[in-house]
């Protein structure tokens, strides 16, 4: 994964500031989006069917006519899109905030994602004009609006991270607003699972991807084990010997492979951490603790320009090591992949692909879609905040962390349901080859 671009201290080379990027939706272009999202999806995301259940869209059109926040997963990537259909299913529009670094990769993109009703959010940053925003659109219910709660994505589809208490937290500041205008007024919290399933078998794909990052981890080594999953495992140990030179690690001969890969993480996010200095909280998980320090660098990145020339030269500094540690952070994403459990835990063709996917990018700096797959979209029971609004009065910090964990676990349920649907169909159609036994990794 290539690190950013840097920042030039020359005032003459400063990018233009950061400014937010509203919603400007435009009918015509947001008409001519759903008209050219189905080749769009075949071609980016290699997913050629979605489906829905007859019981999901009679959920949603339930709700038409009332004031709804969805919360969909993003473990996968490419959930936009699959929300963009759903929204063309249902004959609606929706609002959707997106990280501001989606508005700068290309100014097409960005174009074209204010033209849909999207807006930016600079994350780990008391965004104002964003939160505004928010508040705004749902106050006003015109439109539903799409956020996705864990605010950051690793990329492996099964996984979901702890979801983000402060959307929550707006959506109740928005409702108390919606209150003094409509004492009736209700704001429905949704949860969406989305989970890709492969249609055809991949091993011709998956051996090839094995293939490849063989040839950049062996390449003066004999034939390889038999097995796919010991030819994994082979390759997830050599990623991590070569993390632990690098960062001058001697492990301890009797700690298990997944324990030195978890040591490695935490070397690397610790590392991380003091050059920001940020102290994590004890109950944070290492994801938690990483998307933390994502928002962290974001913050920096996108810090407003400074008055003085001098000012602005530190800022342009301070931004240039910001940016060196995107780096860092991505290998901890990608690290993520080679522990055992995920693989072995639920053998199926999609985990097994996702560890590729997540090798392919720490070790080739490439990220491979492959398919054909389709997308399978679950709808869980919406949560009312008018429900909750009385203990929100008396207890606003607990009542925002129980409608949190309320959406977040139906969205893991849900998204667990749907992979052992795909794993049980993987396994019957396309079925892959265990072998070996746990020492491969000691």
């Amino acid at each position: 994964m290539e690190a950013r671009t840097l920042v030039q201290s020359d005032p003459r080379s400063r990018p233009k500031p950061f400014s937010f990027r509203p919603p400007r939706r435009n009918r015509l272009v947001i008409a001519l989006c759903k008209r050219i999202l189905p080749p769009a999806i075949r071609r980016k995301l290699k997913v050629t069917k979605i489906e829905v259940g007859d019981d999901d869209l009679a959920k949603l059109k339930s709700l038409r006519g009332k004031r709804c926040l969805l919360m969909p997963s993003h473990s996968g990537g490419f959930e936009p899109y699959i929300i963009l259909h759903l929204s063309k299913l249902l004959g609606d529009d929706y609002n959707y905030l997106a990280a501001m670094e989606a508005f700068e990769k290309s100014p097409v993109s960005g174009w074209l994602m204010q033209r849909i009703g999207a807006y930016s959010i600079i994350r780990g940053t008391a965004d104002r004009p964003s939160f505004q925003m928010t508040k705004q659109l749902l106050v006003e219910a015109r439109r539903w609006l799409v956020i996705f709660p864990e605010g950051q994505t690793v990329w492996q589809n099964d996984t979901v991270i702890p979801f983000q208490q402060g959307v929550v937290q707006l959506a109740f500041k928005a409702y108390e607003t919606a209150l003094k205008q409509d004492a009736d007024a209700s704001l429905h919290c949704v949860p969406v699972s989305i989970k890709y399933a492969y249609l055809e078998d991949m091993q011709s794909h998956r051996d090839a991807s094995l293939a490849r990052l063989e040839s950049k981890l062996f390449p003066s080594t004999g034939a390889p084990p038999a097995l796919p999953y010991e030819r994994l495992r082979r390759i997830g140990k050599a990623v991590l010997i070569a993390n632990e030179k690098s960062h001058g690690v001697e492990p301890d001969e009797d700690a298990s492979f997944d324990d030195r890969i978890q040591i490695m993480k935490e070397i690397v996010v610790r590392q991380i951490e003091r050059k920001l200095e940020l102290t994590p909280r004890a109950d944070q998980s290492l994801l938690d603790r990483t998307r933390a320090l994502f928002n962290a660098v974001d913050r920096i990145v996108h810090e407003e320009p400074r008055e003085s020339e001098y000012e602005q030269k530190l800022a342009d500094e301070r931004q240039q090591a910001a940016r060196a540690l995107y780096e860092d952070l991505w290998r901890v994403l990608q690290l993520v992949a080679i522990y055992d459990g995920y693989v072995r835990k639920s053998m199926s063709v999609e985990r097994f692909m996702d560890v590729l996917c997540l090798l392919e990018m720490e070790v080739l700096g490439q990220r491979r879609i492959w398919g054909p797959r389709k997308a399978m979209v679950k709808v869980g029971d919406s949560v009312d905040l008018r429900d909750h609004f009385p203990a929100y009065k008396t207890d606003k910090p607990g009542a925002v962390r129980k409608v949190t964990l309320a959406v977040e676990s139906q969205v893991r349920e849900m998204l667990a349901t749907l992979a052992d649907s795909a794993r049980r169909s993987s396994v019957e159609r396309f079925p892959i080859e265990l072998g070996g036994d746990d020492s491969v990794w000691q």
